[in-house]
């Protein structure tokens, strides 16, 4: 059985960030872009993750509420100014959308679901994040587009990664 990852999170018992922490830790097994269950639960096997544990508050909104919480957020957030801070706020929306996010040599980022792969290299790092999270954007507004009541979870700092930064000219 396919899942997505907000049905599988619901199916868990956990918020979706967890998911998407299990995926990256290669513990679960993907089919595209969906969760294929059983697979999942036979790599786990007698693994087991507490659920109980305290975990970010979730939004549970849909995809064009998501659309209009991250327009409704532009301009309000300084750009980030440290690597680490420019690599935080690309995770979470790159987490947001469902894409995997590798920072690559000289400043590079890459982004990358199960269909496409996206290179944002030659500028600054700063540079380069502001043109990913632009992607990502356009990602959410065709996906608010094409299904906006389709509910999902976001965390605040998933909405505020999206958002446009405040620009200090």
């Amino acid at each position: 059985m396919l899942m997505s990852k907000s049905a599988y999170a619901k199916h868990r018992g956990v918020s979706r960030q967890t998911v998407y922490a299990w995926i990256e830790k290669g513990e679960v097994v993907l089919s595209g872009s969906k969760i294929d269950v059983d697979a999942t639960d036979s790599l786990q096997n007698g693994n087991t993750h507490n659920a109980s544990q305290p975990e970010e508050p979730v939004l549970e909104i849909t995809w064009g509420k998501l659309w209009e919480a991250v327009k409704a957020s532009d301009g309000k957030l300084p750009q980030p100014v440290t690597e680490e801070q420019i690599q935080h706020c690309v995770n979470l929306a790159a987490r947001a959308i469902g894409y995997s996010v590798e920072y690559l040599e000289d400043n590079g980022i890459y982004l990358h679901d199960f269909d496409a792969e996206h290179y944002f290299q030659g500028g600054q790092l700063v540079q380069n994040a502001d043109l990913a999270i632009d992607l990502l954007r356009k990602t959410l507004c065709y996906a608010a587009d094409e299904c906006p009541d389709e509910p999902g979870d976001w965390t605040q700092a998933e909405v505020e990664s999206l958002s446009q930064w405040r620009r200090e000219d």
